[in-house]
């Protein structure tokens, strides 16, 4: 498809990349919102797809970036939101108090996705602390409809008593697992994750998913939730490239992690999203 890719606002003032004029869709019923068909007869238009990002006021850059490295690459429409726990707690969607091992400011309202979704479609969940580097579109078409969760199924046990800024690292089964979830959200288990179920669960009903059935959660090649630290990329086996890389333990906004591996990316991708902004003022 050789649509030129614009980036426009919706009516929250957040960015919305889509092809221009329109992108010619599958008319199939497998009901995957990235399902893109270049040899349609038809041709209509695509609702964008919702990517839900994990903020934290400590990692703005961070936020930022992950949404440019996401916007630049991708070929269907998209749209970025933050998940903002100030501005949840101001529509009273969100009244939990902070508990002292959580590390982000979205540990717990990452799970409103189907609800901030009007439990329809799919959505993704992902942390900020993600560089994407690759089509967001090669993720959608991993979208199977019979599972309510897709998701890396990490069996990882972190070595490290602290991550990022000095926040405590805790360890428990299914450990980021929640940190970049595609979300079924008009499947009927979702419809679970109320405002009131998310302010009110424990985080081992939340993180390890124990509002499903373990067959109804999708598995996602590691590639889209890589690791630094702990996935390695094996030379001449292009299936352990990262798509995504997750800098769980802490990235370059850090001056702790500035030196981390993949770091060069991250700030390559930095270099590039300060460009874009100069030429915004411009």
């Amino acid at each position: 498809m050789s649509s030129t890719l614009v980036a426009s606002l919706n009516p929250n003032g957040e960015e919305v990349k889509s092809a221009n004029p329109t992108l010619h869709s599958s008319n199939s019923s497998n009901g995957k919102p990235c399902s893109i068909n270049a040899t349609a007869t038809t041709t209509t238009t695509t609702k964008p797809f919702k990517i839900f990002v994990g903020y934290d006021p400590r990692e703005d850059l961070a936020f930022e970036v992950c949404r440019h490295s996401i916007l630049t690459r991708t070929s269907i429409p998209v749209e970025v939101l933050p998940i903002k726990q100030s501005e949840l707690r101001q529509n009273g969607l969100y009244w939990r108090e902070r508990g002292k091992l959580e590390s982000t400011e979205f540990s717990f309202s990452r799970f409103l996705t189907p609800y901030l979704a009007n439990y329809e479609g799919w959505a993704m969940f992902v942390d900020c602390d993600f560089l994407y580097l690759v089509d967001i579109k090669e993720l959608c078409q991993l979208i199977d409809d019979k599972f309510a969760v897709m998701c890396v199924q990490h069996d990882y046990t972190p070595k490290e008593t602290t991550k990022m800024d000095g926040a405590v690292q805790t360890v428990y089964p299914r450990k980021n697992w929640s940190s970049m979830v595609l979300y079924n959200c008009g499947h009927p288990k979702n419809r679970v994750l109320t405002p009131e179920v998310v302010n009110s669960e424990s985080g081992a009903f939340l993180h390890r998913f124990q509002w499903l059935d373990d067959h109804e959660i999708g598995a996602v090649p590691f590639v889209w939730n890589f690791l630094v630290g702990h996935n390695k990329v094996v030379e001449n086996d292009p299936t352990t490239f990262p798509k995504a890389i997750h800098y769980t333990l802490g990235g370059p906004w850090f001056e702790a992690w500035k030196n981390c591996e993949f770091g060069d990316l991250w700030i390559k991708e930095m270099e590039e999203y300060n460009k874009a902004m100069e030429k915004k003022v411009d």
